[in-house]
């Protein structure tokens, strides 16, 4: 299959971690080209992530940075598509839900390049979050969609995409988290951080709809206060909440814990040591199912509707007063606890092999 020619394209954290036990398998079984757009630029959101989950460097580096939805998005698909010019690959492949999985799709659509999309059908059905239409074009330009469980399949079945173009892989995610976890078990952050199992709330918030707007993020960090002042909160404050939180002089309660974004194998250690996690990521959703760690979702939707009815998470919205409820009544509640810690999850594990074989498959059909 080496004269198959495929460009995956990531470039922030999560498709960093999600694609990592991919990447080895498409070097191996095709000529493989990686693009990292630089989407997140710094060392503590980037190039630790490549370190620690022992991937080699990627082929080519854009180092777009930041700026607004429309700047950042057009940047990534001028130097995209300039590097899918020269590169003519037969497909190229994205992952989840960022500008940068929405500009490779539309770049190589542009090129008449056929598209595989990793995580595809998940929706939130809120419109109003640029991760969901980034999703939503995606999987509409996509030859190839990987859903990783049948309510994503569904999701896309019910938009008119053909099932023939959708393939029911499970998530990448499993496969990284339980592959990072044996090498978790080795990180000091728990006593750098002189933290006792069971005793904190691990927090993370990031997403726009929570930091661009400042009246939800002072509600949110005014119920993390208020939640303090009952047990330890270990933040890791995302580069886009801290320039949030200084420009807008909101300041944290002086009894959470704030560190720099952790690397993937000490957050992985923080977040199965936690109490619980309180959160509005999507990845961490997931890892936290996966470690059985109870997870408030800091949302009122999520695309991971199955880990919230199967029991492992609970949505909390992002308002002050239910964000606090929640909480406490998980403070206060050991069974409450054990009910979520014990529901079972259905995970899918061996997406990146079943993915691996299906384009091996697709090689063969369009050769």
């Amino acid at each position: 299959m080496k004269q198959y020619k495929i460009v995956t394209i990531l470039g922030t954290r999560p498709e960093i971690i999600k694609l990592s036990p991919l990447i080895p398998l498409l070097d191996r079984a095709f000529s493989h080209r990686l693009i990292h757009t630089g989407q997140h630029y710094s060392a503590e959101m980037d190039a630790v992530f490549f370190k620690e989950l022992d991937l080699r460097k990627p082929d080519f580096n854009l180092n777009v940075g930041s700026g607004t939805q429309a700047e950042q998005t057009a940047k990534m698909i001028v130097e995209i598509e300039s590097i899918l010019a020269a590169e003519k690959p037969h497909i190229v492949l994205v992952q989840g839900d960022t500008n940068t999985t929405l500009s490779g799709a539309l770049a190589a659509a542009k090129l008449g390049i056929r598209i595989a999309h990793v995580e595809a059908g998940c929706r939130s059905f809120d419109k109003s979050m640029p991760e969901e239409i980034n999703r939503i074009v995606t999987d509409h330009c996509s030859a190839l969609l990987f859903a990783p469980d049948r309510v994503a399949y569904k999701n896309l079945v019910a938009e008119g995409i053909s099932e023939e173009k959708i393939h029911l892989a499970g998530s990448t995610v499993a496969d990284a988290c339980m592959r990072s976890m044996k090498l978790a078990g080795k990180s000091e952050i728990m006593k750098t951080l002189r933290l006792e199992k069971g005793n904190f709330i691990l927090v993370t918030v990031h997403r726009a709809g929570n930091t661009d707007d400042i009246e939800k993020l002072r509600g949110i960090v005014s119920a993390l206060a208020e939640i303090s002042e009952k047990t330890e909160i270990v933040f890791p404050v995302h580069p886009r909440t801290k320039k949030a939180l200084e420009e807008n002089n909101i300041e944290l309660s002086k009894n959470i814990k704030a560190i720099n974004p952790a690397g993937y194998l000490d957050f992985l250690n923080l977040l199965s040591n936690a109490r619980f996690a309180m959160t509005d990521s999507g990845g961490i959703q997931e890892e936290a199912a996966l470690l059985n760690t109870p997870c408030l979702i800091l949302r009122n939707e999520t695309e991971w509707s199955r880990l919230v009815e199967e029991g492992k998470n609970m949505l909390v919205g992002d308002k002050k007063e239910g964000i606090v409820k929640s909480a406490m009544s998980l403070l206060e509640s050991e069974d409450a606890l054990d009910r979520m810690r014990t529901a079972k999850a259905s995970f899918d594990f061996g997406a990146s092999k079943k993915i691996t074989e299906t384009l091996e498959a697709d090689a063969q059909q369009q050769n």
